[in-house]
């Protein structure tokens, strides 16, 4: 069953996609909030999304996929959400899921800034269970810096060369003017809020089982360093913790195929789930 319905969250609306099992004897009580990625991120893996909550709700789960404050059907524009407005979103998704199900146990999962956000989140929502994270983003600075590239690509293949460089477009968000990136109006705000977040500085809080996975083309590729250091700080709190590697195209990136399902990806998260996601 799929519930589309709006939500408020202080004085705008946000739209929501409850996903449930058919038949309401076969929930399992284990609901998980879904946190999109970036801009055109979002876009390339909507399909994905949309898929694994089907999937996840067929063996008992209870899914919230929702829209942040100024993207897809929700109120507002894009640049006028930050990192601070989507984390308000996040947990105000969390309580909806609490209040229109029967749920006992809740946790979050998101992709590439969406994991990011879902980590962060969880360092000041004492109500999570668990977290699932693919492939999150761990010093966002460096990711800002790879879109702002992109940039300069459109105006070379626009313009044959760069009329707007890098440092000037820095330099404009740093004095609050919003930059274009991929179609989508970046805000100083925005920017200056999510350069700052860099996990291989920061302590965490968060003892409950987490599970990270980093999507790569072979299986035999090893977890770049940040993934291994972020995992090797959850297992530090949480033994049930882990880290793997799945054999997938990163399909939040434009690809030539429109991806719709990740299947290794889906069957790894549902075996970590099934095994951990309501333990006490």
């Amino acid at each position: 069953m799929e519930d589309f319905f709006f939500f408020k969250n202080s004085k705008y609306n946000l739209l929501g996609c409850l996903h449930r099992p058919n038949q309401l004897e076969k929930e399992n009580g284990v609901g998980l909030v879904f946190c999109t990625p970036f801009a055109e991120e979002k876009l390339w893996s909507q399909r994905v999304f949309v898929n694994f909550a089907r999937y996840l709700a067929n063996n008992g789960y209870i899914i919230l996929r929702f829209d942040y404050m100024g993207h897809g059907d929700s109120d507002g524009n894009f640049e006028d959400s930050d990192i601070d407005t989507r984390l308000l979103d996040i947990n105000r998704a969390i309580e909806v899921i609490k209040e229109r199900t029967n749920i006992k146990s809740v946790g979050i999962l998101g992709l590439r800034l969406g994991a990011t956000l879902a980590a962060m989140c969880s360092e000041k929502n004492n109500g999570l269970d668990f977290m699932v994270l693919w492939e999150p983003i761990v010093q966002v600075e460096k990711y800002l810096n790879q879109c702002l590239r992109s940039n300069l690509t459109t105006q070379m293949a626009t313009y044959k060369k760069i009329k707007y460089t890098r440092e000037e477009m820095i330099n404009d968000l740093m004095e609050d003017r919003a930059v274009n990136i991929d179609g989508y109006m970046m805000s100083g705000q925005f920017y200056r809020q999510a350069s700052s977040i860099d996990f291989t500085e920061m302590a965490l809080n968060f003892s409950k089982p987490v599970f990270m996975v980093h999507i790569s083309r072979s299986e035999k590729e090893k977890a770049p360093r940040g993934l291994v250091e972020l995992n090797q700080k959850y297992c530090s709190l949480n033994p049930l913790s882990e880290l793997n590697i799945v054999k997938e195209h990163p399909f939040w990136n434009d690809t030539k195929m429109y991806y719709q399902k990740a299947e290794n990806l889906f069957h790894s998260t549902l075996k970590w789930l099934g095994r951990f996601a309501w333990q006490d």
